[in-house]
This record gives structure tokens, sequence and C-alpha cells, in this order.
């Protein structure tokens, strides 16, 4: 798991990713604002992706003090998940796509890519987005020292509140990095779960880690220039063996 996200985000750092940030955020702005209302109260037809609401809620708590966390979430539902990281290519077709496709996923940004341009991620949110967090700097966390690695998972709970109007509950470690010492700062600063991944894309093509998709699988993506890409091929597949995309937090972290 922390190869495979080692590779997304080196990806996604890349000169090509951060001029396609600068070329789209203005834009993005404005078809934010200008796409929203039409996205959203088009007459569509049934959403054949969409997941009913679960049949059993997990239980989620923390044990021993240490946050839990998942790479599967423990359901039978035929059920699976759209997790994506960062958020530095934040492409105005990226908002066309959601609104069409009108499934729920979970954004897990760097407290700089939210801050950048809030507007883009509350259009999001309208598209079926829930924000949660995922560092400042997006550091090896097993590495870092305490004091550091509080700051790097605490402080973008607070600055995504003020942001967003709601504390993020779920908390996903760069490269997929945890330990004892992550998962019980994760806890003392409130969020309810770790979430790590079952499978993940890269340029247009999902691979899982241990073979079909299975009841409760996350899926990691990364807000680069194949996310479009990425998506359809996740679609594809989850129609493919008879998944619907639910939502994250109605599983892990409810109410």
């Amino acid at each position: 798991m922390a190869i495979a996200c080692c590779v997304l985000v080196a990806a996604c750092s890349s000169g090509g990713g951060a001029t396609a940030a600068g070329r789209s955020t203005t834009t993005a702005r404005h078809r934010a604002s200008s796409t929203s209302s039409s996205s959203t109260t088009t007459t569509a037809p049934p959403n054949d992706l969409l997941a009913p609401p679960p049949t059993v809620v997990p239980t989620v708590v923390a044990a021993d003090g240490l946050a839990p966390k998942f790479h599967r979430v423990p359901t039978t539902d035929r059920v699976i998940f759209i997790t994506i990281d960062d958020g530095m290519v934040r492409d105005p077709s990226y908002l066309d796509h959601f609104a069409q496709l009108r499934v729920p996923f979970t954004s897990f940004l760097t407290q700089p890519m939210a801050q950048a341009d809030p507007g883009y991620w509350k259009a999001m949110e309208e598209r079926g987005a829930t924000i949660q967090t995922h560092t400042i700097t997006h550091p090896n966390l097993k590495v870092t020292p305490e004091a550091k690695a509080r700051t790097e998972i605490c402080e973008p709970a607070d600055a995504f509140t003020q942001l967003f109007g709601k504390r993020p509950t779920l908390f996903r470690p760069p490269y997929g990095n945890s330990n004892d010492m992550v998962r019980r700062i994760a806890a003392q600063c409130g969020y309810r779960a770790i979430v790590l991944w079952a499978g993940s894309t890269n340029d247009g093509k999902l691979t899982m880690q241990d073979g079909p998709l299975k009841p409760g699988d996350i899926i990691l993506m990364h807000y680069r220039t194949t996310l479009n890409a990425d998506l359809d091929d996740v679609v594809a597949r989850a129609r493919a063996e008879g998944f619907r995309i639910g939502r994250l937090e109605d599983y892990l972290a409810p109410g």
C-alpha cells in the first residue's frame, strides 16, 4: 500500500500537475458557480451506481485509545467507496464528471490544497463529496517526531472546520504509513477512523490488492490529470462485478 500511494503522489506532484492546477483554479471557480445549479437541478434517470444506506452500520470505536484503521469496511453490502487524495490538480472537468456520475466520494485533502481554492472544494461537496484530512505537508508519519506528527494530523481538522463548516471525522496518513502513535494522536484529535485502501488507480486502470472487488473495498485515487479516466474504470468495474458506490462516512463516521 505504501509503495502504491508513493508512486501516485509522486506523479501528482510533478511539474505538469502543478501547471494544471494553476491553469485550472481561476476557471474552476467560475465553472463551479456557473454549473452548480444546472448540474444539481436537472432531472436525471435513476442512478444504478448509488448505493442505498447501509443495512448494518459497523461499530467503529477506539480501542486502547487508538483510532481503528480500515482498508476495507466490514460490511456484507455489495458496495465500494471512492476516495481521492491530495488536491493538487483542480480541473473544472472533474466537477462536470461528478455531476454526471452522481455518486458519493471522499476527498482526503492536504491543508495547503484545501486552502488554495475552498470554492472549488465546496463545489465538489455539492456534487457528492465529503472532505476529510490528509496532513499538511504529506510526510511519512512513521518517522516523524511526535510533536510534528500531532501538528500534521490535528491542525487540518481545525482548519477544515473553519473552511467548510464541519469538522473532519476521518484521517488518511500519507503513503498509508501508520503506527500506534499516529492512531493515538488521531483518536485524541477527534477522528473516528484512519482510512487506508484495498485498491488504487493509475493511468485509467484500477488495480486491487487481492483480486476481484469485495464488499466494503476502499479505492484510492488522486486529483491528477487522469482522474476522469480513473473514475470511468472504477465505475465500469463496479457495474461489471455487481457493486454500487457508497458514502464512506455512512459506514465509518455516521451522524
